[in-house]
């Protein structure tokens, strides 16, 4: 087969696969491919591929043969004769735009919080693949390295631990909507813009009709609306409106900011933990030391509860503690789950009241509190302030049903 006749099958076979209808004549063939081999000659000559157009990038840039490289050329020139080089946006589908979401290797992200007539910041973010450092109003941060996501408070203590929501899969998108734009939600795939303006395209999202599948967010998120920009098809800005309220949240990103340091995504040094000892499952109560936690004496601990089926069966204790959001985790990430109780005891003696919802995974942590043994945080023996804060660790160890539990644990000063 000829050159003359590979190129005629390329572009017969490109022109059937878009449902493409070209009529030529024999003059203007012979001159487009006249032009494009006189092009393409003359490209080979060219130094840097970054000064020439992107098809010419692509062409110097790929290992294809100089038959292909024409006919992508001749391509382009059909594309361009038959007005399709410019794509109908306004059927631009939000799957479109999670392919370019998940082409972006850095953004900077501004949430803020629009109550009444204040629009307050919340956090700043930076990701940069696979790391992300968020930071919030009062110094807090959460450092996500794509393995392994942990988070500390405004005193360095970290409180939650767990593995990266990368890992999952997920993009940062996803992350920022705690999972509400998932890209696997095929009803959300298939929407397209709302408003298409001259540099930005508008879509609109609302709770689907099985509000479970936003899980715990569907009572408060009357709808999310995202600002996409016309050319990059990446998000700008994102607003999520509460249900019955004027308010919102407005999450704005950035693309072209400075890059941070490497040294700028390295987590916090971990401290040791205030208690640590064993525990059997289903056990007596652990009786553990705290130290360096001050105003804080004992944690007395029990382990009673372990589950690893399916989500469907979760037994009706689990269910009835548990919000949907954790049910959808669980769905996705699987067993096994352990209840744990905590109690603390002060240096004075006295007794805080028991926490008895905390279900962890293993490895895994997360914040928590409790108050008085009376149910309120002032309403201690001595009238002192006393809201305990805690985060707990379970390990395995070498012994079935034996673990040890880590407590990061401290009291939180009432403020003036």
């Amino acid at each position: 087969m000829s050159t003359l006749e590979n190129i005629e099958k390329l572009i017969k076979d490109f022109c059937e696969t878009r449902n493409l209808s070209v009529t030529t004549s024999d003059e203007m063939d012979k001159k487009v491919l006249n032009d494009a081999l006189s092009v393409y000659e003359k490209t080979k000559t060219e130094k840097k591929a970054e000064h020439q157009p992107i098809v010419w990038r692509m062409i110097m840039n790929k290992s294809i043969s100089k038959i292909a490289a024409v006919a992508i050329i001749i391509m382009a020139v059909i594309i361009g004769l038959n007005g399709i080089g410019n794509p109908d946006m306004a059927n631009a589908a939000w799957a479109d735009v999670i392919k370019q979401i998940n082409n972006v290797d850095y953004a900077h992200v501004y949430w803020l919080k629009s109550r009444g007539t204040d629009l307050k910041r919340h956090f700043e973010a930076w990701y940069d693949r696979p790391n992300m450092v968020i930071r919030g109003n009062k110094g807090e941060m959460t450092f996500d390295d794509g393995q392994t996501e942990q988070g500390f408070n405004e005193n360095g203590k970290r409180i939650t631990k767990g593995p990266s929501k990368f890992v999952q899969g997920q993009t940062f998108i996803e992350i920022f909507t705690a999972g509400l734009l998932s890209d696997k939600n095929e009803q959300f795939n298939q929407k397209i813009p709302v408003n298409v303006g001259d540099d930005f395209l508008i879509y609109e999202f609302a709770p689907p009709c099985d509000e479970s599948e936003w899980g715990d967010d569907s009572e408060w998120i009357k709808k999310i609306v995202i600002t996409v920009g016309y050319n990059s098809l990446l998000p700008i800005q994102m607003k999520i409106y509460e249900k019955e309220s004027d308010d919102y949240d407005l999450v704005m990103f950035d693309y072209e900011a400075d890059r941070k340091p490497a040294s700028f995504f390295e987590s916090l040094l971990v401290d040791a933990p205030n208690g640590q000892g064993k525990i059997v499952l289903d056990g007596e109560e652990a009786v553990i030391n705290i130290e360096g936690a001050l105003g804080l004496k004992q944690a007395i601990v029990r382990l009673h509860g372990k589950y690893d089926g399916p989500v469907a069966q979760l037994p009706l204790n689990y269910r009835r503690m548990l919000p949907v959001s954790f049910r959808k985790t669980y769905e996705r990430k699987g067993g096994p789950i352990f209840k744990l109780d905590i109690t603390f005891v002060t240096e004075e003696g006295y007794r805080s009241g028991k926490n008895d919802i905390i279900v962890l995974w293993l490895n895994e942590t997360q914040k928590c509190g409790v108050g008085s043994r009376a149910g309120s945080l002032e309403n201690w023996p001595d009238g002192k302030y006393r809201n305990i804060k805690f985060s707990p660790l379970l390990k395995s160890t070498d012994k079935q049903d034996t673990y040890i539990i880590e407590i990061m644990c401290w009291l939180k000063p009432k403020p003036d």
